[in-house]
Order: C-alpha cells, then sequence, then structure tokens
C-alpha cells in the first residue's frame, strides 16, 4: 500500500530544524518529502492519506542492546519495542547467543542462554548464522543487527577449558563464516562464562581481531559484573586501537561517581585514537535479581541443599554477603517482587527490611527463609546506581539507553519502557536529542542509511512528545509506552493507534 503522511513535524538531520512536511511513501521507500514551501504532492497517487496532526515524524529508533534472540522467534510482533518507536534491535550481544549452534552441542548452549534472551523452551530450528538470520528477516516486526557471540562461537569449536592449536583455528574459521552470514561484529564479555575465557586469554582473542579487522567488524565488549571496570574498558579500547575496530562498551553500571569520572576521563583522551565508540546503558537506577544472584559468585554454583547447610547460620550469611559484589545496605534496602514461598506472599513489595522488622528478626534471618526454600524463585529489586550516577552517564553523547532480556524467564519494564523514561528524565523531553543520539549516531556506527529522506527505506514514526510515557513496575512489567502514535517498517504500516498489523517487514540490515 503507498501512502502519503500529511500535516507531520520532520527535523532535518543535518540542520537539526524541524518544519512541517508531507511525506510519501511507496512500496518500500519514501519516494518524496514537501515542505510548507514546495508544491504537494498529488493526493490520487495514494491509497491512503495520513493525516499527522501535527506529531513528529521521527527515524525509527535503534535499542543497540535488545537481548531478543529468541523473543523475535517466539514473539516476532515485539509489541515491546516498537510501542517504544525502536524499529531496530541489535542481538547476538553479551558473549551469549542463539546462533551458530550445531545440534551436537545444543544441550550446552541451552544451559547457558537459560531464558535470559527470551522463550529457551522453543526448538531452535537452525544451526548457522545464515539459518538463523533467515527466521527473522521479513518475519518480525523490527530490523536486526546481529553479533556473533563468543561463548557461542567458542562452544562450537571446542567444549575443552583451555583451546587446542586445532580449536583457535575453528574458532577463526566460525567467526569468518558468522560475520559472512551475516554479523557485524564480535560480542564478549568480561564476566560470563564461557564468553570471559576469551577475554581472560587475549592470545585467544587477537586471532578473531584479525578477523574483525579484515570483515571491517565491530567488537561489543560487555562490562556489566566486572570485578574492574575501568581496567576492562582500558583494555577494549587497546584492543580495539589496535586492530582498528569500531568499539561497542555494553552495559556500562556504575555505583560510585568517583569510578565513573575516572572511567570517562580515560575515555575523553581516547577516543581520538578509535575509529567510533558507542556506550550503552540502562536508564533505570534499579535491577531485578533472584536472590541467589544476590550471593557471592564463589556460592552460586553450589546446589540449594549445600547452600542450606554452608549458610545455615544468620551470622554465616551475614558474613558471607560482605563479599558479596552488592553493598550490604542495598541488600537490607532490596524490595521483594515475587516468591513461592506461601507465608511470604503477604510481603511481596515491601523492603527486606520492613519485613525483618515485621517478624521481629534480622534481615539475615529473613533471608534464611528464602534461601531455605526457594532461593531460585525469589526475585529481589535493588537499587543498582542513584540518579545522579545516570545523570553523569547520559551527559556524555555518545551514550544511549538500552533495554534487556529477560530475567531467567521473567519480563522486567526495561522491555518496555527504556526510551520513554531516558526521554523523559535525561533527554529533557528534547526531541532533537533523540534523533541525534537514537536515530544518527547508532546508524553511523553501523554504516546504516537512516533517517527521513528521499529514496532512503521508509523506517520511522509518528510520536506524541507530551504523551510519550512509561509505567515502572517489576510486579506488572508489560504496561506498554505510550505516546508513538505510528510505525512504519521498510514502507509497511506495523503500528497504529496501539494496534499491531500481521504484517512483518522487519530486516537483517547487515543484509541490504
Amino acid at each position: 500500500m503507498d501512502f502519503l503522511v500529511t500535516n507531520a513535524r520532520v527535523i532535518d538531520q543535518v540542520s537539526k530544524e524541524e518544519s512541517k512536511a508531507s511525506v510519501a511513501v511507496v512500496d518500500d521507500r519514501i519516494i518524496d518529502i514537501s515542505h510548507e514551501d514546495s508544491s504537494l504532492i498529488p493526493l490520487d497517487k495514494f491509497d491512503r492519506v495520513i493525516d499527522a496532526q501535527g506529531k513528529f515524524l521521527l527515524p525509527g529508533f535503534f535499542d543497540i542492546h535488545s537481548r531478543a534472540d529468541l523473543s523475535l522467534i517466539s514473539d516476532p510482533l515485539r509489541l515491546s519495542a516498537i510501542s517504544q518507536g525502536i524499529l531496530v534491535e541489535v542481538i547476538g550481544q553479551d558473549g551469549l547467543g542463539v546462533a551458530p549452534i550445531s545440534t551436537k552441542n545444543y544441550l550446552a548452549h541451552y544451559q547457558y542462554v537459560n531464558s535470559s534472551l527470551g522463550n529457551s523452551q522453543l526448538e531452535w530450528r537452525w544451526q548457522s548464522v545464515f539459518n538463523y538470520l533467515d527466521k527473522l528477516n521479513n518475519k518480525t516486526s523490527s530490523n536486526v543487527i546481529f553479533y556473533a557471540p563468543y561463548g557461542t562461537m567458542r562452544l562450537e569449536a571446542s567444549l575443552n577449558p583451555k583451546l587446542s592449536l586445532e580449536g583457535e583455528s575453528a574458532l577463526v574459521y566460525i567467526l569468518e563464516r558468522a560475520m559472512d552470514e551475516g554479523a557485524v561484529g564480535l560480542s564478549i564479555s568480561t564476566n560470563q562464562v564461557p564468553a570471559v575465557l576469551g577475554w581472560l586469554d587475549t592470545n585467544e582473542l587477537i586471532p578473531l581481531l584479525k578477523v574483525l579487522h579484515k570483515k571491517k567488524g565491530i567488537l561489543s565488549v560487555d562490562v556489566q559484573g566486572s570485578k574492574n571496570i575501568l581496567k576492562d574498558i582500558e583494555k577494549a579500547v587497546l584492543l580495539a586501537k589496535n586492530h582498528g575496530l569500531k568499539l561497542h562498551i555494553s552495559r556500562l553500571s556504575v555505583q560510585k561517581e568517583v569510578e565513573l569520572d575516572k572511567i570517562f576521563n580515560y575515555l575523553e583522551k581516547s577516543k581520538k585514537d578509535l575509529l567510533s565508540i558507542l556506550i550503552d546503558s540502562s536508564p533505570y537506577t534499579g535491577r531485578l535479581l533472584r536472590f541467589i544472584d544476590f550471593l557471592p559468585s564463589n556460592l552460586r554454583n553450589l546446589s540449594s541443599e549445600e547452600l542450606r547447610i554452608k549458610l545455615r547460620r544468620p551470622e554465616t550469611l551475614e558474613k558471607s554477603f560482605n563479599n558479596s559484589e552488592i553493598a550490604v545496605e542495598d541488600i537490607e534496602s532490596a524490595r521483594l517482587v515475587t516468591t513461592s514461598r506461601r507465608d511470604m506472599k503477604r510481603h511481596e513489595g515491601s523492603r527486606l527490611i520492613d519485613i525483618a522488622l515485621e517478624l521481629d528478626e534480622s534481615v539475615y534471618q529473613t533471608l534464611l527463609k528464602f534461601l531455605e526454600f526457594d532461593s531460585e524463585e525469589t526475585f529481589l529489586e535493588y537499587q543498582a546506581t542513584s540518579d545522579d550516577v545516570l545523570k553523569k552517564i547520559f551527559a556524555q553523547n555518545y551514550v544511549l539507553p538500552a533495554s534487556t532480556g529477560c530475567v531467567k524467564g521473567r519480563m522486567v519494564p526495561e522491555m518496555f519502557s527504556s526510551i520513554p523514561m531516558y526521554f523523559n528524565n535525561f533527554a529533557n523531553m528534547d526531541v532533537f536529542d533523540l534523533v541525534q543520539r537514537l536515530c544518527d549516531l547508532p546508524s553511523s556506527f553501523y554504516a546504516v542509511k537512516w533517517g527521513v529522506a528521499r529514496n532512503i527505506l521508509a523506517n520511522f514514526i509518528l510520536i506524541d512528545p507530551q504523551n510519550f510515557n512509561y509505567s515502572f513496575d517489576y510486579n506488572s512489567p508489560g504496561e506498554l509506552a505510550k505516546g508513538i502514535e505510528m510505525a512504519v517498517v521498510n514502507g509497511k504500516i506495523i503500528l497504529e493507534k496501539n494496534k499491531l498489523s500481521s504484517l512483518r517487514s522487519g530486516r537483517v540490515l547487515s543484509w541490504f
């Protein structure tokens, strides 16, 4: 269907000025833009004429850290993304993904994905990167950009902790093939097994960086959970600089302003030595974690029975938490989101310290109740950072807001409202900032032709900035963002007045 959008407010991406315009779409492209001072496009050429009623017509947004790898298969509607104006999802993040995967290694991959990338109960009917991306191309509502995940490829190359020469050669071959089949780069993690094995062994990583250089690929480094973020960022910058690569620093999360100042002081000095750099960070101060994830990392691999025996006394549990990555005061102020323990259900929504006071016991005695019963099924919300820290993070013009995946199969509000949260709290409701940060920067970084201009694929949204808002509730995380009046993906109207069409026009952008 060919259509014309009239009476829209369009931003010129060169002059950064706003003007009233009509935008004509034929097949999958914008064929013309007529401004107030130019002749009108004949209306009888179109199947439909849509009055934008003075709303902004903007290029669709990029979510450069989506983690929707399996959700794109199980939920091709992608309403959680489209309702925020996200028309491009960057997946294959954090060194963990769902391709390339051979049949013989399927179970090895499955245990690492573990519902954080969507519905892990799906039957994965693909093996290569091409097979996987082919399941997405023209079969989802959003466009896709894919990183080849280091940990996934390493499991394919070898199940041994130390790679043999043959394993190293296999890993190089797997990355080369992934790049040829549609990956734009390599993602790796500074802390998550098995991706961290390559991060810790630079000799294992160097041959892959040479492949990236040859293929003009991007290096994406996940730093969430890093024991020394500054040190890992310094290493990432050095590797990208030495191999002539663009650098994507993923999931930046810092609690202390002093530490953040050191990071950005270093990056300011180093940016000139890099081809390009982007950073993504969640615009939320809170995080959702299972109870077991609050424990120190050396205890998380123990079985529930082992934990009960090892930490059966409150004072032992308190001593263990002193070695946790999460501060004791943050644990005490954490809020109980959900639990399967029947006698504790009435406390959902309350802080641990308040529950303990009501029960007339210490916080650690309260925590023991969950440890003894359902450490895997109890979810807590804790404050991972502060508003002041987030303001400093997003003050940097190369930092983009990003959503996240499920937490052990449980949806979180970030999946539905990261963009309006950023817009309202950190962009000061500045539409120009949205276009610069969520359209211009990532499209340039990923070398994608993007925008509202003649002969470009029609990927745009109609947005009402005054009503672009969100809800935030870990107990009811699936509330849709409001304010996106229409979304057009490759020339097809996907969303209009909160109703999704049955069309699936999203593409693998590296293929076009």
